[in-house]
C-alpha cells in the first residue's frame, strides 16, 4: 500500500489523466469518485444539469463508496471547476468523507474560472488540512510536456 491516496473526479478524462500521471510519478493509490448517473461530456450540458442540481439542493448520488483515508499519510484531491467551484460529484463526496486529519493537496482543472474552488473546498472538507491549490488550465492540460513539468514542480514542493 502506498502512503499517498489520490482522490479525483473526471467527466472528460482530463482529471483521470492528471491522477494517473501523479500516481505513476509518486507510486500512489488512486480512488475515482463516480456518480450513479454520468454527466454529459459536453461541458455546457453538464453545467446546466449541475446548476439545476445545486439550485434544487440535490447533489448526485455516488456509485463509489469512500476509501479508508486514515491509513494514508497524505491525500491528493482533484477535479474540475464547475461554475467557479467543485464539481457536484466532489461536493457529494465531501459531505460524507472523513479526511482523518491528513494534509490534502488539491488540484483543479478549469476552462475559464475557478475563483471559489479553494475556499469552497476548505469549507466543505471535513477533518483535513487543505494546502495551496494547483491550477491546471486547458493550456497546460493540452500540452503533455508542460503538464508533466507543472506536475513535477508541484510534487517537488509538496513532498
Amino acid at each position: 500500500m502506498a502512503d499517498t491516496l489520490i482522490i479525483y473526479y473526471s467527466s472528460t478524462g482530463y482529471n483521470k489523466k492528471v491522477a494517473q500521471l501523479v500516481a505513476d510519478k509518486i507510486d500512489a493509490d488512486v480512488f475515482q469518485v463516480e456518480p450513479v448517473k454520468p454527466y454529459s461530456k459536453d461541458m455546457w450540458a453538464a453545467w446546466d444539469v449541475a446548476k439545476k442540481e445545486r439550485d434544487e439542493d440535490s447533489l448526485p448520488e455516488l456509485k463509489t463508496g469512500y476509501p479508508e483515508m486514515s491509513q494514508y499519510q497524505r491525500i491528493i484531491f482533484g477535479g474540475p471547476a464547475w461554475g467557479y467551484t467543485l464539481a457536484n460529484p466532489l461536493q457529494t463526496f465531501l459531505k460524507n468523507a472523513d479526511f482523518a486529519g491528513k494534509p490534502v493537496y488539491p488540484w483543479v482543472t478549469f476552462y475559464d474560472h475557478d475563483e471559489k474552488y479553494l475556499a469552497d473546498l476548505k469549507e466543505q472538507l471535513h477533518n483535513g488540512q487543505v494546502h495551496d491549490l494547483l491550477e491546471l488550465t486547458m493550456g497546460i492540460l493540452g500540452n503533455d510536456q508542460t503538464l508533466n513539468k507543472t506536475l513535477d514542480d508541484w510534487l517537488t514542493q509538496i513532498q
